[in-house]
């Protein structure tokens, strides 16, 4: 199984030597960088690279994504406050460990989903509840080496396109920062074709390649 990614079709083909398995709708980042003052769009890399692993990404380097998806709310209402969970079951506040107030995560669940609640659970993640990581593979052994590393780069769904997909509504893709995003339901057909095995081949095409 091999994956290849047409940036200017929004189209992602798993294949094989003999057939091709599917074709899924995929977004890339744009053609030319962008003027995000947080973090400009750019381009989703041309190269070929290796599938590495899948994980719940989690960064600094935005605010919603500084909490796993999946993670575990208390609602406090009483101290204006949400806890999360922590490591070893202990909590924290969100209101104090990150900045964002109780009527905020309300006013983000409100946005998505249509309902004033505090969720059970972390449902703002940027990166959805898992990203698919790859790499360049600087001596074709399909492994992970100590002189390699994971791209900034990666597959995941957005937080919005998961409501959606929960609601039943249109899923609405739009362009990443650089990274492709997946609808939900196509993200789970190509983990059950095994796509995403660690050690697949992933080609990322130039802007005006076609299939």
């Amino acid at each position: 199984m091999e994956l290849h990614f047409y940036p200017g079709r929004n189209l992602l083909v798993a294949k094989d030597k003999t057939r091709i398995h599917g074709r899924f709708e995929a977004w890339g980042g744009p053609s030319t960088i962008g003027n995000d003052a947080r973090m400009a769009e750019e381009p989703t890399w041309p190269g070929q690279y290796i599938i590495d692993k899948s994980h719940a990404y989690r960064t600094n380097t935005w605010p919603l994504s500084r909490i796993t998806w999946g993670t575990k709310l208390l609602d406090k209402p009483s101290q204006d406050d949400v806890w999360y969970q922590l490591p070893e079951n202990k909590w924290g506040s969100i209101k104090n460990d990150h900045k964002i107030s109780r009527s905020d995560i309300i006013d983000l669940y409100f946005n998505l989903y249509s309902l004033r609640i505090v969720p059970k659970k972390w449902v703002f993640n940027d990166f959805g509840p898992v990203a698919i990581r790859w790499f360049k593979d600087s001596n074709g052994n399909r492994k992970l080496d100590a002189n390699e590393q994971l791209s900034g780069q990666m597959f995941h769904t957005t937080q919005a396109n998961e409501a959606e997909e929960i609601r039943r509504l249109p899923i609405n893709m739009v362009h990443s920062h650089g990274c492709i995003h997946l609808k939900p339901r196509e993200r789970d057909q190509l983990f059950a074709i095994g796509a995403f095995k660690p050690g697949t081949i992933f080609t990322v095409h130039k802007y005006y390649e076609n299939l």
